[in-house]
């Protein structure tokens, strides 16, 4: 990108593009010395056309919700300084299954299919104005634990893989946006955890034993916002990252978002819904408490090798003052203690 603006303008590239190879050779350095052996950028490719719509491979789909604002900085109780992505994974052919299943458990519980469910007014036992469904139970507890056993059996018994990013707003704000430390990385909450996030699914694509192509769908937040997060993903698939080319982002997923409102039926959404706010109620603790469900999306997390360097499917950021609590969690969940350093 730099080599391109100096080109614009009328000056000689060749000083700016051994400069480049040497402050990249500098950083690999840095890189083994931080976290052992750092795999090449080329992990992400496979014999492919360079045209993936030709190709028709079979979809995987991925589903975001949010939990938290992403507003800059914490603006008291109301705000409060955290910011978490929730996404789950799931095979094209496996949607219908997981509907199936959803479907049948409103009907046991409510006698109706025509609704999502909405992890808040479970959360907080509460009515579902919008539906008409009655998360107390009229008090009755013993009914409520059926219910809450039966989505505990759902999320397990549901084929996906789970990702996620947790931004602590405040130590990034001060470590990273206030000292523009790291030139790589946006300075804007949203864009940074969409830029984490993609980067692990990538990881995660590249390295299933079929070919897959990746779907992304958003919950739609608003015209505007839905349009800003479409320009950050474009921007991720035209620039990458410093750790994955631009081509292996466009080689791996559709070049644009889709996106859908709150769903009125059974749908994965309803499990990145429930992902997210684990995920945000996990760093708010500190990475170390229980969440409702967070045991059982622990289990589904994506994990390759040792889980550093974006092989591990949740990312919390920034994480220097908490990585043993990282460490622990990520080898819980199957990461390989022989292969981390």
């Amino acid at each position: 990108m730099l080599e391109a603006l100096i080109e614009r303008a009328g000056h000689d590239t060749e000083a700016c593009s051994q400069l480049i190879k040497n402050l990249a050779k500098s950083e690999e350095v840095e890189l083994h010395r931080g976290y052992g052996r750092v795999e090449p950028r080329t992990r992400f490719k496979k014999k492919t056309s360079g045209a993936p719509l030709l190709e028709k491979r079979p979809r995987n789909l991925l589903y975001i919700d949010e939990s938290g604002k992403s507003i800059p900085q914490p603006l008291g109780p109301n705000h409060p300084p955290f910011f978490a992505l929730g996404a789950v994974a799931m095979q094209q052919e496996e949607v219908d299954n997981y509907c199936a299943a959803a479907d049948a458990i409103k009907l046991e519980f409510f006698g109706t299919k025509d609704f999502s469910f909405h992890e808040p007014f479970m959360r907080h036992k509460e009515d579902d104005d919008r539906s008409g469904v009655n998360y107390h139970f009229g008090g009755d507890a013993d009914r409520q634990q059926e219910f809450d056993l039966a989505l505990d059996g759902l999320v397990e018994r549901s084929k996906f893989v789970a990702f996620g990013v947790g931004v602590r707003k405040a130590p990034f704000q001060k470590e990273f946006v206030e000292t523009g430390i790291d030139p790589y990385l946006p300075t804007d909450v949203y864009p940074l955890a969409i830029l984490l996030l993609t980067e692990r699914y990538i990881d995660f694509l590249a390295h299933e034993p079929e070919s897959r192509f990746g779907r992304v769908t958003f919950e739609s937040q608003g015209p505007l916002e839905d349009a800003y997060h479409q320009f950050e993903y474009a921007r991720v698939l035209m620039r990458g990252s410093q750790f994955v080319p631009d081509s292996s982002f466009r080689n791996w997923l559709e070049t644009g978002l889709r996106f859908e409102p709150k769903p009125h039926a059974s749908d994965p959404m309803e499990l990145a819904d429930m992902l997210s706010r684990d995920l945000y109620e996990w760093i708010k603790d500190g990475c170390s408490g229980t969440p409702k469900r967070w045991e059982l999306f622990s289990d589904k997390i994506y994990c390759r090798g040792d889980g550093t360097m974006g092989k591990f499917g949740v990312k919390v950021f920034p994480d220097s003052d908490i990585r043993d609590i990282i460490d622990a969690h990520r080898m819980r969940c199957g990461a390989s203690p022989s292969a981390a350093s």
